[in-house]
């Protein structure tokens, strides 16, 4: 015997289930009167709950003049309105509001400059007239001070200016190394044109305290600037066992059975990380391959007794 139900039906004149529910009114948009209809009179008085009028849409009537008192913005009411200045209405060059900003416009906004953190623009009418000067960037027409010493020769401006030209975009962000440093001619210049870090590796004392003292003079910290005291070979053996890299290696020395050693060295990718450059400044009587090793020529900057090959690590 199974225990079921039997249906129902609807002859008993009971409401079907999807029905308005219960103490739920007839008519949404008011009170219901006592025939079940709606009763316009009641329509905007208080729910009895303490909730105020009925949330019901209201048609303002443009000639009736009811529209509601306050700080009131109206997108088109622009010529129409004579008091568009009294109260907190936006205007977007009154100053004080901001016109329709969310948040308080960033320092320099009053006074038109830049914003915090838009490096200023370069001054391309500064004179460049010396070797001692920078040639380009942030620290353009700086000059720096150098050596005495017939040996502490600054790479020539033009050569300086054309290289960092065609490896503009390799410098921006990247990391430096110059190695026979002399004053920091050429790792400063990367500074000024946006490198990262530049490393100088120098053996003379008294160009490390040219170098430090030029460091100090264009306010570069630590984390943007470093200095060596060592001879190079040395040092590119300690970078090989730190797993120290650079993005680009410029070598200025003069042609001894050191500069071979060093060549071999770097060649081999010491220092220098995959898809970097290597610049090597050399004589013009002194010719280099094509490529050494790990390395290819890919430009070459000619500028009479000194040339720049620039090599890319493959």
């Amino acid at each position: 015997m199974e225990n079921r139900r039997p249906p129902r039906s609807n002859s008993s004149g009971r409401k079907p289930y999807f029905d308005r529910g219960r103490g739920a009114p007839a008519y949404r948009g008011g009170k219901v009167g006592a025939d079940g209809q709606p009763n316009p009179q009641r329509r905007n008085e208080g729910t009895g709950d303490g909730r105020g009028p009925e949330r019901g849409r209201r048609n303002f009537d443009p000639q009736r003049g009811d529209r509601p008192q306050g700080n009131n913005y109206n997108r088109n009411d622009g010529p129409q309105r004579a008091d568009r200045s009294q109260g907190n209405n936006y205007n977007r060059n009154d100053g004080a509001g901001y016109g329709r900003r969310k948040f308080p416009p960033k320092p320099g906004f009053e006074r038109n400059r830049p914003g915090t953190g838009k490096r200023p623009p370069v001054d391309d009418t500064i004179a460049i007239t010396s070797d001692a000067q920078l040639t380009d960037g942030k620290f353009r027409g700086r000059t720096l001070l150098n050596s005495d010493s017939p040996y502490a020769v600054p790479t020539p401006r033009k050569i300086r200016d054309i290289t960092f030209k065609i490896i503009a975009r390799r410098v921006k962000a990247r990391r430096f190394l110059d190695l026979g440093a002399g004053v920091g001619t050429i790792g400063l210049e990367a500074i000024s044109r946006g490198a990262m870090l530049s490393t100088f590796v120098e053996r003379s004392a008294r160009c490390c305290s040219l170098i430090r003292k030029n460091l100090e003079t264009f306010a570069i910290k630590d984390g943007h600037g470093e200095l060596f005291e060592m001879e190079i070979l040395p040092f590119l053996k300690k970078s090989a066992k730190r797993r120290r890299f650079w993005d680009l290696v410029y070598l200025d020395l003069a042609d001894s059975g050191e500069r071979t050693e060093i060549l071999e060295s770097l060649s081999r990718g010491c220092a220098l990380s995959p898809g970097g450059l290597l610049l090597i400044e050399h004589a013009s009587d002194t010719p280099h391959p094509e490529s050494l090793n790990q390395l290819k020529r890919w430009r070459t900057v000619d500028q009479g007794e000194t040339i720049v090959s620039i090599y890319e690590r493959i």
